[in-house]
């Protein structure tokens, strides 16, 4: 996109505060000092459940990297946690205040790997120490995000820790982007990092009613692009293509004890500026075909109703 960060740019609650040392600044520890806290969101996909262990978080600012625990492996799911809601990574936590190139989310997510063992797909919680998915008919398959084990999710987007405050900040994983379709698996699901790090004062929400076309309709979902790019589908292959959307939402029923029922999408964590929206069906096919303005602004919800 062209004003906005959409790098492998969506965690869990962290009570404990660690003074970290080495990102310079005032030698007055008072002035040194901020705090972060950091939370995940998601695009949902049509499943019961996607849960993603993490297990840590690591910085680095103008010293070597280090690492802040999250208290064990988290293993959210993803799922419950959408549109403009996001679980809590790390609450609060006490680190210089400064610049920092780049973060780091440690997941465990291995090709081969045992994520599912014991899962009770009636029920919305994760279990285990590793990432999986449950689909809607309740199979289960161990989730699998290349170099996961390596490198974690990095997101190399700089954030910026202010003097004596908090900045708060949310990872949002778009999965309809990030997902490769496990329908046809018969072991790993597959995770293609597409996540935006975003910082909660400069984002807002995208929401509005959707009327359904008359038939059948399969997947209906909203998808968002940045400013000038015509609705088009997802790109396949490993590698995010410049005119993917930047986020994605399914449509939900609203309510109901409406007759007749009525849906609507909600996109969180949209940073300022402008955007089209577009509703689709199928995930190829758009309406309206060339979208439908959406501007943005920090803090504030704009409704935009399609197709």
């Amino acid at each position: 996109m062209t004003t906005h960060s959409t790098t492998f740019n969506s965690i869990i609650a962290a009570t404990t505060l660690l003074a970290l040392a080495g990102c310079g600044g005032s030698s007055d520890p008072v002035d040194q000092t901020g705090f972060l806290s950091l939370g995940i969101s998601d695009g949902p996909i049509d499943a019961k459940k996607v849960c993603i262990a993490f297990t840590e978080v690591e910085l680095k600012g103008k010293g070597a990297p280090f690492v802040v625990d999250v208290g064990g492996v988290q293993n959210i799911n993803l799922l419950d946690f959408q549109g403009a809601n996001a679980a809590p990574l790390l609450f609060n936590e006490k680190l210089d205040a400064g610049e920092y190139q780049w973060l780091r989310l440690g997941v465990n997510a291995e090709s081969g790997g045992t994520g599912g063992t014991g899962d009770d797909p009636a029920s919305s919680l994760c279990v285990g120490d590793a990432s999986y998915v449950t689909l809607n008919d309740d199979s289960v398959h161990n989730l699998y995000i290349p170099s996961g084990a390596e490198s974690g999710l990095k997101l190399v987007n700089g954030i910026t820790i202010p003097a004596n405050a908090t900045a708060n900040y949310t990872a949002e994983i778009d999965l309809m982007l990030s997902m490769k379709d496990p329908i046809d698996l018969e072991a790993d699901a597959k995770l293609r990092p597409t996540v935006r790090l975003v910082n909660n004062i400069d984002v807002g929400t995208l929401t509005g009613e959707v009327v359904l076309p008359e038939g059948e309709c399969e997947t209906p979902s909203v998808y968002v692009f940045d400013e000038g790019v015509m609705p088009n589908p997802i790109a396949t292959g490993d590698t995010v293509d410049a005119n993917d959307p930047i986020a994605t939402a399914m449509v939900e029923e609203r309510d109901n004890s409406v007759d007749p029922v009525t849906h609507d999408y909600t996109v969180g964590f949209l940073l300022t500026g402008n955007y089209v929206a577009a509703f689709t069906c199928d995930g190829e096919t758009f309406e309206p075909a060339d979208g439908k303005e959406a501007n943005i602004s920090a803090g504030n919800v704009t409704t935009v109703p399609l197709p």
